[in-house]
Order: C-alpha cells, then sequence, then structure tokens
C-alpha cells in the first residue's frame, strides 16, 4: 500500500504562498504521493497562478506525483441544476487539461445531491451523467473514482455499489472513503466492504465518531470507524493502491497529521 497525503489536509495553511510549506511537510515525512483537492483555499482546478507553478514544480522539486484530482464535481448539485451541464463540460473539461499537465492519472467525481423523493428516473439519470463523464475521461486516457458523501446518489455501501454495477465501465472505480461511509450508515466498514472491494481502487482514511449526533473528526486510532480493522481488511485482500491521509479535524490544527500518520505506519 502506498501512502499519500491532501493537498489541503497536511496543514491548516489556506492563505497564498502556503502551498509549498504544505508539501514539504508531506515529502519530510516521507510522503510524495499527493491528490490535488483544495490549494491554498480555492478547490483544484481554480487556483492561483502562483500555486499552479508550486504545484506543478513540485514533480521536479520533491519527486511528488499525484496520484488523482478532485475537482469537487456535482458537490451540493441536484439533477435538474444548470450546474450539471456546466459541471460536466467546462468543469470536467478544465480538470482534464489541468491534471494531463500535473500527469494525474485519474479524476475523482461525486454523485449529485439526491432529491427528496429519489425515484428511479433520478438514478437513471445519475447513471447516465457518470458514464458520460467516465467515458469522456477514458477518451483522453484518464480512469474515474466514485467518492462516496452523505447525502449523494453515492452515500451508503448499497448506493455506491448500484451506481457502480450500473455504470459498468472498466474505468469507473471507487474511492472507499470510510469515515464518509461512516457517517453516512453509522456503523463500521465490514458488510460494507465486502460488498465494494471488488471496485476498491483508492482508499481515504478518516477517524472520528458521533457526538452530541454530529460527527467528528479525530486523530486515527481514536474514533470508532475502527481503522486498524480497514488496514487489515485492505492487506488480507492484498491491496496495493493508495492510501490517502485525511487527517483534518475542524478546526483543523498543527499536529494533526503527524499524529495520525504516526498512528498509521505503527498498524502498518
Amino acid at each position: 500500500m502506498k501512502l499519500a497525503a491532501v493537498t489541503n489536509e497536511v496543514a491548516p495553511l489556506t492563505a497564498p504562498d502556503t502551498l509549498n510549506t504544505i508539501l514539504k511537510t508531506a515529502v519530510n515525512a516521507g510522503i510524495t504521493i499527493f491528490e490535488a483537492r483544495t490549494i491554498e483555499g480555492k478547490r483544484f482546478p481554480l487556483m492561483s497562478g502562483h500555486a499552479w507553478d508550486v504545484l506543478k514544480d513540485a514533480q521536479k522539486t520533491y519527486g511528488i506525483t499525484y496520484s488523482a484530482a478532485s475537482p469537487g464535481a456535482f458537490i451540493g448539485v441536484q439533477i435538474g441544476s444548470d450546474l450539471i451541464e456546466i459541471h460536466k463540460n467546462q468543469l470536467w473539461s478544465m480538470s482534464m487539461d489541468m491534471a494531463e499537465k500535473l500527469a494525474s492519472p485519474t479524476l475523482i467525481t461525486f454523485a449529485p445531491l439526491r432529491s427528496v423523493n429519489g425515484r428511479a428516473a433520478e438514478f437513471d439519470q445519475v447513471v447516465d451523467l457518470m458514464g458520460e463523464i467516465t467515458q469522456s475521461a477514458a477518451k483522453r486516457g484518464f480512469t474515474v473514482q466514485l467518492e462516496n458523501l452523505p447525502g449523494t446518489w453515492a452515500d451508503t455501501s448499497d448506493a455506491c455499489l448500484a451506481l457502480l454495477k450500473a455504470v459498468d465501465h472498466a474505468d469507473f472505480g471507487y474511492v472507499w472513503d470510510t469515515g464518509n461511509l461512516y457517517e453516512a450508515e453509522q456503523t463500521t466498514f465490514e458488510d460494507g466492504f465486502e460488498k465494494l472491494k471488488p471496485f476498491i481502487r483508492n482508499v481515504h482514511l478518516k477517524d472520528g465518531q458521533f457526538i452530541n449526533r454530529k460527527m467528528v473528526w479525530q486523530h486515527y486510532g481514536t474514533g470508532l470507524t475502527n481503522v486498524a480493522g480497514q488496514i487489515e481488511a485492505l492487506k488480507a485482500m492484498r491491496y496495493t493502491g493508495t492510501l490517502v491521509l485525511e487527517t483534518a479535524r475542524i478546526p483543523h490544527i498543527e499536529g494533526d497529521f503527524e499524529s495520525s500518520l504516526a498512528y498509521l505506519q505503527s498498524i502498518l
């Protein structure tokens, strides 16, 4: 398994000219694989020219590779919104253009929000949408990974499985985000893992628990998502992909990354 960091999860830095510090922090900890996500407070691919130069140059300066780019496609958007077409066309196209320059092989997408009724016809539209963006990405040599998120058409293990099976494309895989699943299902990973493991191409690690009916993110090993059990399950299936450290608590403070990384290294 390969440890990876996220551009906004290493240190609580969002001001201009702080990206280099974030990258150096991870590199000094032995991590040279990154997911490009939020950069100095702005979601990929929308960032300042200077931040873009730092992101690109880090490939040579630090030997960093970008395993995936996550533009936040369809987050907070329902089928029927004008933003669906804009995300599918302009945002997705720009993301591919910039991911190509980073030599990133993968784009991460989210499913649209599920409406209150969540009818079958809406699901069919989501399937078509995911199929379209996967096909456009595959034509340019990218793979696509679906990330689960509460409230979307890919929130629970069963919802993710239904969507992955319905799209049925070799280049449409799954980001197993265990923290987001725990938030949606309020149970640990075991049953969902067995269903989803044929589709897992990437893993996002978070830990936390519900406190006063609100999901609270915590250092690895101190929450209830069972990070240690997840690692053992991945070892058992001989998973060799990325383990992405999503270590930021709310509020994000110095030391979150280092504390969770130390715990993860102790159980690998």
